[in-house]
C-alpha cells in the first residue's frame, strides 16, 4: 500500500524507511567505532573529571562548610562590637583594664566556654584586649600578654593572619587551625583594640574530611603557601604524601588534572585563588579499580552497536508505517485551522507541528501573563475586585502599596532593575503605564506598620542609588491594609501622599504617615499688605510679606490643600493688582496660576516673588509721578482742614483709595507717616499762632489746630519744642 504522492520515482513511505535506515547505520557505525577505540582514554578522562569534581567538592566542604561554620560563629560572637554604643561585655572589656573587672572577665570566660561546647571541634577560643594588655581564653586568664604561650603568635603572626586560617602547633603539642579577627569587628589591625581567635583541632577536621572520601584508599591533601601539609584524610601515609609533594614540585603547578603514565594513580590538583588561605589541594585515587570496567566497556560497546543497529532497522520500518499516517492526518488538521506565515504545503511535517505548537503556546502564555497583569492592575485601581487575585496574592498577611512615578526613563527598565536588586522579596510589581507603576508588598501578621514602612523606605532609597545614572523617579508609600479588598485604599493613600512632593521635591519618597492631620483653625494672612505693597511699588514690604507667607506655608503641620488654597489666594491678589495697575500688557493674567505653579512650593514662591518684584519695579519706575500728585492733593487737604478731625478713612473718601494704600503711599512720597505729618503741621501752625496772635488763648489755639483736649495739646507741644505753649509765647515776646 502506498501512502502519499509519488516523489522522484518513490513513495514518501519508502523515502522515510530509507532515511531512518541510512541514518541508523551511519551514526551507529561512526559512534561505535569511535567509542571502541577511545573507550579506555575516555574512561580515564571520566575518572579524572570525577576526581576534579570530587576535589572541588572536598575543598568546598573544607573551606565553605567546615571552616566557614567556625568563621561565622566567631564573627557572630564579635559582631556585638560593631556599634560603639553597644553595651555588650566584649565592648566594655575592650575599653577597660582588667583591674576591677574580675567579675566581668569571669562572666566573659564562661561565655567563651559555652561557645566552645556549642561548637564541636573547637580546641580553644581566646580574646586579647590591647588596652589592658591582657588575654583570656575559655579556661585561662593572663594579666599580661607576655605571660601567655600565645604571645609570639599575637605579636608576629596576627597582623598578617587576620581573617584567614593559620596552621600552628600549640605549646602542648596540639596541631590546630587558627582563625583571628580584629576587635572591634571590621576594624583594621592598626586601629584595632584587640583580637579574638579560635583554635580548631586539626585532628577533628581531618576526621571530617576522611568521612567524605568514598574509599580509604583515596587521599586528600591540603597544602599551605609554604608547601606544608595541613589537612589530610585518613592516616598520614608517607608514600602518598611524598607523591603529592613531588608532583607539586615538578609539573603540578601548570596543569589542572594529571595521572601518571603507569596508570597507578589519578592525581587531581586545585589551587583556589578566591580563598583567603591560598591553599592547594591534591586528590590521589588508585586506578586499579577502574581497569576491568574499561575492558568490559569495550566489549559492551561492540555488542550494543550491533544490537542497536538491528533494532534500528526494525523500528525504522515500524515507525515509518505507524507514525506517518497519523502524522499526515494531524498535519492536515493543523493546516485546516492554522496557517503559519512562513509555512507551505511542502514544509516538513514536524516543523509545521512544532511551529504551530510553539506559536500557540506563546499566545497562551502571553494571554495568561496579560490576564494576570490586568487583574492585578484592576485590583490596585479598584476597577474589578473579585476572587481572581487569590491565585496571585498570598493570603493571611498584610499589604502596603508603593506608587512609582518615572520622571526619566521607562517603567519596564525600572522593573528590570527592581527585580534584579530587590532585597525585600515579598512583592508583586504592577506596571500601570509607561511612566507609572505600583508595587504590592506583603508582610507577615506580626510585622508592624512602622517596620514595613521603614523596610520599604530603605528598599526604594537603595533603588535610587542603583538606578541613579539610568532613571529618575519619585515614589510614595501608602497606608497599611489587612485584606486584598483594601489594596485600592492603600493605593489611593499613596497617590495622595505623592502629591506632597510639592513640599519635598519631585524625586522624594513620601510616606502616607508623613501627611499632617486636618487643622480646624485656619491660617489668617493679611493679603492687603501684599496688595498695597505691589501698588505702591514697595519691594521691601512685598518681600517681607513673602517671607512671612513662606514661613507659614512651610510649617510641617499644614496640609497640602491649605497650602494650595493660600497660593490660590496669593495669586488672586496678584491678579487683581495686575488688573488695577493696568499691567496686562506686561503680565498677561489669562493663565497666571498655571504659569506660576512649579514642581515644589519653594520654586512656586520664587516664581511669584519674581513676578511681584517685576511689578514693584515697574510701579517704582512709572508710577512715582502719579503717587506724588495724589499725596500732594491730600497734603493740601490736610493743610486746609488742619482744625478738623483727620484720619486715613477720611482721606480714603477724598482720594477714593484704600486707607492702608494711602498710608503706604504717604510714607513713600513724604518720607514720614500720615500721623507724623499731621502732628508736625498742627504743632507748627500752633507755634506760629502763639508767636503772631497774642490775643488768642492757648485753649483757643488748641482748637484751631485740631486738638479738642488742651491738656493733650499741651503735652504734644512740650514733647516737640521742649517747652510749654505759654513758655514758648513768653520766649517769643522776650525776643521781640
Amino acid at each position: 500500500m502506498k501512502i502519499g504522492k509519488q516523489r522522484n520515482g518513490g513513495t514518501l513511505f519508502t523515502h522515510l524507511i530509507f532515511s531512518f535506515t541510512l541514518m541508523a547505520v551511519v551514526l551507529i557505525g561512526l559512534v561505535g567505532s569511535y567509542l571502541y577505540v577511545q573507550a579506555n582514554r575516555l574512561m580515564v578522562d571520566e575518572i579524572a573529571r570525577d576526581s576534579r569534581q570530587r576535589i572541588e567538592t572536598s575543598s568546598d566542604f573544607v573551606e565553605n562548610t567546615v571552616l566557614q561554620k567556625y568563621e561565622n560563629s566567631v564573627r557572630n560572637r564579635a559582631i556585638s562590637t560593631l556599634s560603639l554604643e553597644s553595651q555588650s561585655m566584649l565592648n566594655y572589656l575592650l575599653d577597660s583594664k582588667w583591674e576591677g573587672n574580675a567579675g566581668g572577665i569571669l562572666a566573659f570566660r564562661k561565655d567563651l566556654e559555652i561557645f566552645k561546647v556549642a561548637n564541636e571541634g573547637v580546641y580553644k577560643i581566646t580574646a586579647y584586649f590591647e588596652k589592658g594588655n591582657y588575654i583570656t581564653d575559655n579556661s585561662q586568664f593572663y594579666s599580661k600578654l607576655d605571660n601567655s604561650p600565645d604571645a609570639p603568635f599575637l605579636k608576629e603572626s596576627l597582623p598578617s593572619g587576620l581573617n584567614r586560617w593559620t596552621y600552628r602547633t600549640l605549646s602542648d603539642g596540639t596541631e590546630v587551625l587558627t582563625y583571628a579577627i580584629a576587635l572591634p569587628y571590621g576594624s583594621l589591625s592598626k586601629t584595632s583594640a584587640g583580637a579574638m581567635y579560635i583554635d580548631v583541632n586539626l585532628e577533628y577536621i581531618n576526621q571530617l574530611v576522611s568521612s567524605t572520601m568514598s574509599s580509604p584508599m583515596e587521599k586528600l591533601y591540603a597544602f599551605n603557601e609554604e608547601g606544608s601539609s595541613i589537612i589530610h584524610s585518613g592516616l598520614n601515609d608517607e608514600e602518598s604524601l611524598s607523591i603529592a609533594k613531588q608532583w607539586l614540585e615538578s609539573d603540578g603547578g601548570d596543569k589542572d588534572i594529571h595521572y601518571n603514565k603507569r596508570g597507578k594513580y589519578v592525581l587531581s590538583y586545585m589551587y583556589d585563588q578566591t580563598s583567603n588561605n591560598n591553599w592547594k589541594y591534591v586528590l590521589i585515587r588508585p586506578m586499579n579499580t577502574f581497569v576491568s570496567s574499561s575492558e568490559q566497556l569495550k566489549g559492551q560497546i561492540f555488542s550494543s552497536c550491533l544490537l542497536v543497529l538491528l533494532i534500528g532497522l526494525l523500528f525504522s520500518y515500524l515507525i515509518s508505517k505507524r507514525v506517518y499516517v497519523p502524522m499526515k492526518k494531524l498535519v492536515s488538521s493543523v493546516r485546516s485551522f492554522y496557517h503559519p506565515g512562513s509555512a507551505n504545503f511542502s514544509q516538513n511535517e514536524y516543523a509545521i507541528i512544532g511551529s504551530t505548537l510553539s506559536t500557540l503556546g506563546q499566545k497562551i502564555e502571553n494571554l495568561e501573563s496579560k490576564a494576570k497583569v490586568n487583574e492585578l492592575k484592576n485590583l490596585v485601581l479598584g476597577a474589578g475586585i473579585g476572587s481572581e487575585y487569590y491565585d496571585y496574592l498570598p493570603l493571611q498577611c498584610h499589604y502596603m502599596i508603593s506608587y512609582i512615578r518615572i520622571l526619566e526613563g521607562d517603567c519596564e527598565v525600572f522593573k528590570a532593575y527592581y527585580e534584579e536588586h530587590a532585597a525585600y522579596s515579598y512583592y508583586k510589581f504592577v506596571s500601570l503605564n509607561a511612566q507609572e507603576a505600583a508595587i504590592i508588598y506583603f508582610s507577615e501578621l506580626n510585622m508592624t506598620n512602622e517596620e514595613l514602612e521603614q523596610t520599604l523606605l530603605i528598599e526604594l532609597n537603595r533603588m535610587k542609588s542603583v538606578t541613579a545614572e539610568q532613571l529618575r523617579f519619585g515614589a510614595a508609600i501608602g497606608s497599611h491594609v489587612q485584606a486584598p479588598e483594601e489594596i485600592p485604599f492603600s493605593y489611593q493613600s499613596a497617590l495622595h501622599a505623592y502629591r506632597y512632593r510639592f513640599f519635598y521635591g519631585s524625586e522624594a519618597i513620601v510616606r502616607h504617615s508623613q501627611i499632617p492631620p486636618n487643622h480646624l483653625k485656619p491660617h489668617i494672612l493679611s493679603f492687603d499688605v501684599y496688595k498695597n505693597a505691589l501698588k505702591a511699588g514697595n519691594d521691601v514690604s512685598m518681600n517681607r510679606f513673602m517671607d512671612d507667607f513662606q514661613k507659614t506655608m512651610e510649617k510641617g503641620d499644614i496640609q497640602l490643600e491649605t497650602v494650595e488654597l493660600g497660593l490660590l489666594q496669593l495669586v488672586t491678589v496678584l491678579y487683581q493688582s495686575v488688573i488695577e495697575l493696568d499691567l496686562q500688557q506686561i503680565v498677561p493674567p489669562s493663565s497666571l496660576f498655571d504659569e506660576l505653579k512649579k514642581e515644589t512650593l519653594t520654586d512656586t514662591l520664587e516664581s511669584i516673588r519674581g513676578l511681584s518684584a517685576q511689578i514693584t519695579a515697574h510701579v517704582q519706575e512709572s508710577g512715582n509721578h502719579a503717587h506724588t500728585e495724589i499725596i500732594h492733593k491730600l497734603k493740601t487737604f490736610i493743610d486746609d482742614n488742619i482744625h478738623e478731625d483727620l484720619s486715613l478713612h477720611k482721606l480714603s473718601e477724598v482720594a477714593s483709595l484704600a486707607p492702608s494704600y494711602i498710608s503706604t503711599l504717604f510714607g513713600t512720597v513724604m518720607n514720614e507717616s500720615f500721623t507724623e505729618y499731621v502732628t508736625r503741621v498742627r504743632l507748627e501752625k500752633a507755634a506760629n499762632l502763639l508767636r503772631e496772635d497774642k490775643k488768642l488763648s492757648v485753649a483757643e489755639i488748641s482748637g484751631l489746630v485740631g486738638y479738642r483736649n488742651p491738656q493733650y495739646f499741651h503735652n504734644k507741644f512740650k514733647t516737640r519744642y521742649g517747652v510749654t505753649p505759654v513758655q514758648y509765647r513768653n520766649v517769643g515776646n522776650t525776643s521781640a
